[in-house]
């Protein structure tokens, strides 16, 4: 027999949610975002959270971008384009984290996010369970084609009916390191992150993440790879570390 609160949680789940409009929730985040010189900041990406979580109500991902002209190797002149904003809207009420953007010439356009890569639904459990949202952004270009990349991971709390960022994490981009999110296998649900050491001989630091029950990720294993940088290994550094990671761990 159900019981009133199972009931009352088949209920949330189930009952019909309005659907909102596209162009209202592109209105209610620009809105919410700063202006520039009469420019308003662009929609980049939505995504609707609400079949994949079973939220209570409606929720979506919105990014954006915020007006402004930075610098970039990749291009000759100035790009106009600003930081990106990360926005979980509830109906129309946006919940936006972003970056003011710095001067044009500033290296804070190094460590800030401006270009999208990736908005996914993952699954830490099996049978597409327990989901997660994994979001991957990368900031500007320097001389030597690097780049840092964003990796965050966000959870639905459905008693207080929120998103929260559960695990999040920066690497470079042209040295194979990596972070990654295992979504088969005895990892499953597990993050894996793949940095180069300081210090000769050149190899990674390789880093386990797990996540216990409802908590943030945390880090179980660090240690210095077999793979070394430019060994000639085809493989990615994870895939290349995959059997001593499992070892390591007793898996």
């Amino acid at each position: 027999m159900a019981t009133r609160d199972s009931a009352a949680r088949l209920k949330s789940v189930t009952q019909p949610r309005t659907q909102i409009p596209q162009t209202e929730v592109n209105k209610a985040v620009i809105a919410s975002l700063p202006t520039s010189h009469g420019s308003s900041a662009d929609i980049v990406e939505r995504l609707d959270l609400t079949g994949p979580f079973e939220t209570r109500t409606h929720w979506e991902l919105v990014v954006a971008r915020v007006p402004g002209t930075r610098l970039d190797a990749l291009s000759l002149q100035p790009v106009t384009s600003g930081t990106l904003a990360e926005c979980f809207v509830n109906g129309l009420t946006p919940h936006c984290k972003y970056s003011m953007p710095p001067k044009p010439s500033s290296l804070s356009w190094y460590s800030t996010p401006v270009d999208l890569y990736s908005t996914t639904v993952v699954f830490a459990g099996a049978h597409h369970s327990e989901p997660l949202l994994l979001v991957k952004a990368g900031s500007a270009h320097g001389g030597n084609g690097g780049h840092t990349i964003f990796s965050q991971l966000f959870t639905y709390v459905r008693s207080a009916n929120r998103f929260k960022s559960v695990f999040s994490n920066t690497t470079g981009s042209n040295n194979n390191q990596e972070t990654r999110f295992i979504d088969d296998g005895p990892l499953r649900g597990d993050v894996i992150v793949a940095v180069p050491t300081e210090n000769a001989p050149y190899a990674y630091w390789v880093s386990v993440y797990v996540r216990p029950g409802d908590s943030r990720y945390s880090r179980v294993l660090r240690y210095r790879s077999a793979t070394r940088y430019g060994d000639g290994n085809p493989m990615a550094v994870i895939d290349s570390e995959m059997p001593n990671i499992l070892e390591r761990l007793g898996k």
